[in-house]
């Protein structure tokens, strides 16, 4: 049983407000009492509540992290960034909690902000503009700073940290168009709003930037709640009655595994066609060929979240804080020469 202040106050012979004075250090506590109370402290072991003392702060030091999309989907960025959120919150002395499955569910986010278990939320992968807005005024009326990422929200009032989209998709594009390649493949996912059109717009600026005339079917929209979506875009570019000599997927996982799909149809990479992922994560660079793709600061797009998270957990009222992240094209072994010429 783990020890109370009526614990002390028993063995010591003293009030249990005596005791309590002691151990806040309070002035109209005699020096000798003191060192009585904390003798006993050392010898039966006593440990403060943490949950009486955050109670009296109105603090808890945690900050929550609520994975707004299917954590299975989202697993390998979620690898780089919580590290990077993690050792800004140690730092500051904060515990970083993790809720897996509110995905579109407000009232439960409603419900983590009424029981203050945090101090903030950071909410990965907000919904539609339309919604994520509502879901900052919910959380601002209930006095719970937040921050959205890693996607760009079109308010100049709501915090958020994102990479910047239009110029890793532009890059990735035009680095195609540098080989040769004129017919490039895109492939779309709606669901994830402003990141989506964010990349389009790079895509279709490229093309528009070199003289290269925007073929909507070359365009492709996938859908994750598909079951077979990881091989459908794949298949339906091969299938068109010209197919692209270079396709830009939407997510690294998306490119490597049309990479292993390419290889099954005995298609060369980069020989017969180029393929490229976006995202940037570790296993890309483990592929064969390694994987061409458009790299994130994933790590400091954590610590960017967390340090702004705390900037309005101390300096509320606060006007919001957006971060645009740049992004870096990784040329790999998986784009080459278009070998039409």
């Amino acid at each position: 049983m783990p020890v109370t202040i009526k614990d002390l106050s028993n063995e010591l012979g003293i009030s249990r407000s005596t005791v309590s004075k002691a151990l806040n250090g309070r002035s109209d506590v005699s020096s000798a009492t003191r060192e009585r109370v904390l003798r006993a402290v050392d010898e039966l072991g006593y440990q403060p509540s943490a949950a009486a003392r955050n109670l009296r702060r109105q603090r808890t030091d945690k900050l929550g992290l609520v994975v707004n999309y299917p954590f299975q989907r989202v697993a390998d960025f979620l690898a780089e960034l919580i590290p990077g959120m993690a050792a800004v919150a140690e730092d500051a002395e904060y515990n970083l909690i993790l809720y897996t499955s509110m995905a579109g569910n407000a009232q439960r986010i409603k419900s983590l902000c009424r029981s203050r278990e945090v101090d903030g939320i950071i909410v990965a992968w907000p919904p539609d503009s339309n919604e994520t807005v509502a879901l900052s005024q919910l959380m601002t009326d209930e006095q719970m700073p937040h921050v959205f990422l890693p996607r760009r929200v079109s308010n100049a009032g709501i915090s958020f940290v994102a990479a910047d989209h239009v110029q890793g998709a532009r890059a990735l594009t035009r680095h195609l168009i540098s080989l040769g390649h004129r017919r490039i493949g895109f492939e779309r996912l709606p669901e994830v709003y402003e990141t989506d059109g964010d990349r389009h717009a790079g895509y279709a600026g490229a093309l528009r930037d070199a003289g290269i005339a925007y073929d909507p079917s070359l365009v492709i929209s996938a859908k994750s709640t598909d079951p077979d979506y990881h091989t459908r875009s794949f298949r339906t570019f091969l299938s068109h009655p010209v197919p692209p000599t270079a396709i830009l997927f939407f997510t690294d996982p998306m490119a490597i595994n049309a990479l292993s799909l390419a290889k099954e149809q005995k298609i060369r990479i980069p020989e017969d066609l180029s393929i490229a992922g976006y995202d940037g994560i570790l296993a890309s660079g483990v592929t064969d060929p390694a994987l061409t793709t458009v790299g994130q600061a994933v790590s400091d797009m954590g610590r960017l979240a967390v340090e702004s998270l705390l900037q309005l957990i101390e300096e509320q009222p606060r006007a919001a804080i957006q971060h645009t992240l740049p992004v870096e094209l990784i040329v790999r072994g998986s784009t080459g020469l278009n070998p039409k010429g």
